[in-house]
């Protein structure tokens, strides 16, 4: 049985999980609307808030998990302190880990074809 930390991020090969950490936020803190190339789940430990994912709200709670699928957008705006685990699903080869932004950022597919199109670098 392995392991890990959230700064090793050492995860063997049948892992289903590629990253994760945790967070502690504040009343007031926002966390961007945003997507990721993998699922993402977060999982309230104390604390309140309200997320959005893909135009629909959840007040979330201690004990609940918030899961949003790869592309799919989501922020979250903190009610009382908050302590949360979030950890990402299997990331597809060439995934990017971090917040990603739509208008700034393409879609993984679109992404991932503008990667092999483009030429080789020698």
């Amino acid at each position: 049985m392995p392991k890990t930390d959230a700064k090793e991020s050492k995860f063997p090969p049948w892992s289903e999980v590629s990253k994760y950490g945790i967070n502690t936020l504040q009343p007031g803190d926002e966390v961007k609307l945003h997507f990721h190339d993998s699922n993402e789940y977060w999982i309230i430990i104390r604390g309140r808030g309200i997320a959005t994912s893909e135009n629909v709200q959840y007040k979330l709670g201690p004990g609940d998990m918030l899961m949003t699928k790869a592309g799919d957008e989501h922020s979250l705006v903190v009610t009382e302190e908050m302590i949360a685990v979030y950890f990402y699903g299997v990331m597809p080869p060439g995934g990017r880990f971090g917040y990603l932004y739509r208008g700034i950022d393409p879609a993984f597919a679109e992404w991932q074809n503008q990667r092999l199109a483009a030429p080789a670098h020698e």
